[in-house]
């Protein structure tokens, strides 16, 4: 019976994350679901606690309890509704010392502390780039021209990160716990760069607005300029939080090969054979962090007027999300094996932070090089730093198959997926619409172009993960 609770509260907490994946953490009403559903698993998973101390009726028409239920209900700090397994052996004294740190009458692997280290391979949504440098014949006109660097999705191939998480019982009968993690997914590179005396041509396509035709800057063309160009884009994605859980249910059927209160079970010993479920509400607080940034250098030899160009737009995107997070997670032991369901999710406030900067500096053989703040796709129109706050929900949700190897060391594997519905990225907020008048040194009466978009766009990360843990 108690079995079927905890599945029912783990099914309907799926659900939950399911609604709040659709909805993206765009509207409020996710976030009411999402309670909604969680509130409807807990009563599902406890609404049965007080049918285990069952009234059954006497040779009357009289109702009486059964005595060892009875009997377990009216001990101090005891639960009636966890089913314990006899002490055996051990001396009654020692029972909340075996409990606490051999994982002795609950649904738990020994140890009261524990440290868990993984190696992660995970997939992201990446980076759309909009169409950075072209190439065309000599004579060639756009939009004839072709795309050597973006106009794609680039950061999508898997890529090495590691977590820690660190915890600890704070209960003798292991019902509440406190657990720290930190997962970081390291920074990833992607880039571009090509030199040309002129052939080929190399040129950075836009939308002049003056004119309103496809153009292009040339970065290299024969008896005109040449030069280099190159594309430095980076992102980064990490995350941190604290969870305290609470055991909403547990059936327990649990043997000890070794007593764990002796010396034995410090030393080398089968595992504990446990054969339980248990489901936990977990609450606490979530941190994540996705931060990418998009820059584009020229270096330019004119060849009539003899001069130098150095021009750089940078692009830099930062979202920082804090708040609360809720979830249930279900674990199911088997012998050795375990297998774990985890269903969370985070409600709260991410302040997104853009900075947009560009620089050209121009030397003239003979003369002190002058320097400007603008670039050709960063310029005084759109440049500077832009930062809001808006509410957003994070669900995720974990799978993990372990085995136990002795008392000490557990073996796992693992699949994770999240979803953040609204992040800024630093490539959507290129503008090709471009008024070249605004390039150094601008012409008075320009046209306010290129311009800050403000787009946004969602992200998520998959991926599997490999560890160990470590109880003592």
């Amino acid at each position: 019976m108690i079995v079927r609770k905890c599945l029912c509260g783990l099914v309907l907490s799926i659900l939950a994350v399911a609604v709040s994946m659709v909805l993206g953490g765009r509207d409020l009403a996710a976030a009411e679901v999402q309670e909604k559903a969680m509130a409807a698993g807990y009563a599902v998973a406890s609404g049965g606690r007080d049918l285990v101390a069952a009234d059954v009726p006497n040779g009357g028409d009289q109702l009486t309890p059964i005595p060892a239920n009875s009997d377990a209900a009216s001990q101090p700090g005891a639960s009636p509704f966890r089913e314990e397994a006899p002490a055996g052996p051990v001396a009654s004294a020692d029972v909340g010392k075996c409990a606490e740190f051999c994982g002795l009458q609950v649904c738990s692997p020994p140890g009261r502390f524990w440290l868990r280290a993984d190696y992660l391979m995970w997939w992201t949504s990446g980076t759309r780039l909009p169409p950075l440098v072209t190439t065309s014949p000599q004579d060639g006109v756009l939009p004839g021209a072709t795309i050597l660097y973006g106009n794609s999705t680039i950061g999508t191939d898997g890529r090495s990160g590691f977590r820690t998480t660190v915890g600890m019982w704070l209960d003798a009968c292991h019902v509440w716990d406190l657990e720290f993690d930190y997962l970081s997914l390291g920074e990833r590179a992607n880039g571009f760069s090509q030199t040309s005396t002129g052939d080929p041509l190399l040129a950075r396509p836009f939308f002049n607005v003056q004119t309103n035709r496809l153009a292009r800057q040339l970065v290299a063309s024969s008896g005109i300029v040449e030069g280099t160009v190159s594309v430095d884009a980076k992102d980064y994605f990490q995350s941190a939080g604290v969870s305290l859980s609470y055991n909403l249910c547990s059936c327990n059927s649990c043997g000890a090969p070794c007593n764990p209160c002796d010396d034995s079970c410090a030393g080398a010993c089968s595992p504990p054979l446990l054969n339980c479920c248990r489901t936990d509400l977990l609450v606490g607080f979530r941190y994540y962090n996705l931060s990418d940034r998009l820059g584009i250098h020229e270096s330019l030899r004119q060849i009539t007027p003899d001069s130098t160009f150095e021009i750089q737009d940078n692009f830099s995107a930062r979202n920082d999300f804090y708040g609360s997070e809720i979830g249930l997670r279900t674990q199911m032991y088997r012998g050795r094996w375990s297998l774990e369901v985890l269903t969370k999710v985070a409600l709260g406030n991410n302040r997104e932070t853009i900075t947009i900067d560009g620089q050209t500096i121009t030397t003239v053989p003979g003369q002190q090089p002058v320097p400007y703040n603008s670039g050709i796709l960063a310029g005084p129109t759109n440049s500077g730093n832009y930062q809001r706050d808006v509410f957003t929900m994070i669900p995720q949700l974990g799978l993990e198959l372990g085995y136990q190897v002795n008392c000490h060391w557990r073996a796992y594997v693992g699949y994770n997926v999240l979803y953040w519905g609204s992040v800024l990225q630093a490539a959507d907020q290129v503008d090709l619409n471009v008024d070249p008048r605004n390039w150094p040194p601008a012409i008075a009466g320009a046209l306010p172009f290129p311009a800050f978009p403000g787009r946004t766009t969602s992200f998520w990360a998959h991926g599997v993960n490999v560890g160990t843990e470590f109880r003592f």
